[in-house]
């Protein structure tokens, strides 16, 4: 097998093995989300738009959803979401479940989510991303959390272009 060719193909399967096993985790900048008390969920503005398919908000009682279930449901809102108490830098060894029972089955909910390190995973893209409330407001469904974004890509540098050219006529010239 020509050189070459060997290093295209682990190029490809690391790419591959390493997005296919560990899911996309969101390291980019803090974003602070927050919901105002008595807001008009059905509005697209009062809801996080994490992903085209999941979107967090609130209404003026009971908990977190994703708007385009309509509403809060008991052991399974926000769909296409699992949560976990941790850090991000534990995500692959923590135990998901739905919000409800990451969160709400720990007593008053107004007083244990707020400051409580979690992760949410949105199944159908396979993110991970850090949250943590900052308030909780009970009934009036009002809310805020600090979440981490995608990780900013940087642009390749003069450098690493020419080195990556320079491989390839190294590899080129080998033939």
């Amino acid at each position: 097998m020509r050189p070459r060719n060997l290093f295209l193909m682990l190029a490809i399967w690391f790419v591959t093995y390493s997005t296919m096993a560990q899911g996309i985790v969101w390291t980019g900048p803090t974003v602070t989300f927050s919901n105002a008390p008595g807001s008009d969920w059905t509005q697209p503005g009062n809801a996080d738009h994490l992903t085209d398919s999941v979107w967090l908000t609130r209404k003026s009682t009971q908990g977190l959803f994703n708007y385009f279930e309509g509403g809060y449901f008991h052991g399974s809102s926000p769909s296409g979401t699992e949560w976990a108490l941790g850090t991000l830098n534990n995500y692959a060894t923590l135990t998901y479940s739905d919000w409800e029972n990451c969160y709400g089955a720990r007593g008053n909910l107004a007083i244990t989510i707020v400051r409580t390190n979690a992760v949410v995973h949105l199944i159908a893209d396979d993110i991970y991303f850090s949250i943590k409330f900052t308030y909780w407001g009970g009934n009036g469904g009002g809310f805020t959390y600090e979440r981490s974004s995608p990780a900013i890509v940087p642009e390749p540098s003069i450098a690493a272009l020419t080195a990556v050219g320079l491989l390839g006529w190294l590899i080129q010239g080998r033939r």
